[in-house]
């Protein structure tokens, strides 16, 4: 198939995708109880306030500011519109435009997981094409058992025993250290482990298979026959590489962000859930949709790089 084909396909694939899951978010936010909205009429009648024109007039005023007055079939058809032309308005929470407000949180956050995940792909690849090329070695085994038990470790845990060092004075704490180098080391040992054990798993499959054995006869270095084992392991691990980090980050940029108070995109929509800030949820919404889909496209654009024989219809 057509390069520009398979991109088409995905684009296309994306949109209805991201169709579906705009409106799913769209109709839970819309058509559920709104905790906000009741906690701002608790807090009237905890004030004395019972009469219903006053507390139907702060209702109104509620859904006046976030322009939810308007019928329901409305206000989707605008807020779909303004997805679609990236017009994401502004956030009800803090009043400032979404777009740069969801851009600047994405970019915070890649600032540490960019790193932590090119790091844990060469430190994973090579201690499983390690461990899998030398079954014997103590060395492999032991980075193993290692990598494992960082994966095993709770990333909170580890990241609020850290914290606590500073509670004292949390002046001392060093911005180069708490707000970047920590997460980073905790965003590595999250994906480090599951690459370990991938990389391990496929690799062995390729260690003792015929060409590996005839490569190793004719005295190739040990740098080659992994090389070709790694060539030919590489569509599987491939595949699991993008699906098992966009898993796993997902949950580790809520923890890490919140832990350490970092301004980035997991803290941003889990303020935005909290307050029932729709504009900044359903922008970053398509923030996560788009990463999906160049994801897949770059997934199956390397697959007939990595190897020719497969098609990638």
């Amino acid at each position: 198939m057509n390069p520009l084909r398979v991109l088409a396909k995905r684009v296309a694939m994306g949109l209805a995708t991201a169709w579906i899951v705009l409106t799913s978010v769209f109709a839970l936010f819309t058509l559920t109880d709104d905790w906000v909205l009741s906690g701002r009429i608790g807090l009237a009648r905890f004030a004395g306030e019972n009469d219903p024109e006053a507390l139907a007039e702060i209702r109104a005023e509620y859904l006046a500011a976030r322009g939810l007055d308007r019928p329901l079939w409305e206000v989707y058809v605008d807020w779909i519109g303004r997805m679609v032309t990236l017009d994401w308005g502004v956030s009800i929470s803090s009043g400032e435009p979404v777009f740069p407000l969801v851009a600047d949180a994405v970019v915070r956050t890649a600032a540490y997981v960019l790193p932590a995940l090119a790091l844990a792909i060469v430190v994973g690849i090579g201690i499983g094409m390690f461990a899998a090329l030398r079954p014997e070695s103590r060395l492999g085994s032991g980075s193993v058992g290692t990598a494992y038990l960082l994966f095993a470790l709770p990333n909170f845990w580890i990241g609020g025993m850290l914290l606590s060092l500073t509670l004292e004075d949390p002046a001392a704490r060093s911005p180069l250290v708490y707000e970047h180098l920590l997460p980073i080391a905790l965003t590595f040992t999250t994906l480090v482990g599951g690459y370990v054990s991938y990389a391990r798993a496929h690799s062995r499959e390729y260690a003792t298979a015929d060409f590996v054995a005839l490569v190793r006869a004719k005295g190739a270095s040990g740098a080659r026959v992994a090389t070709h084992v790694l060539r030919n392991a590489a569509i599987p691990f491939f595949s699991m590489l993008f699906t098992e980090a966009l898993g796993l980050l997902v949950l580790a940029t809520f923890v890490i962000e919140v832990l350490f108070g970092i301004d980035g995109f997991g803290l941003l929509l889990l303020e935005a859930v909290s307050d029932r800030d729709l504009p900044v949820l359903l922008g970053g919404t398509v923030v996560v949709i788009g990463v999906g889909v160049v994801g897949n496209v770059v997934q199956d654009l390397a697959y007939g790089y990595l190897d020719p024989r497969v098609d990638m219809s």
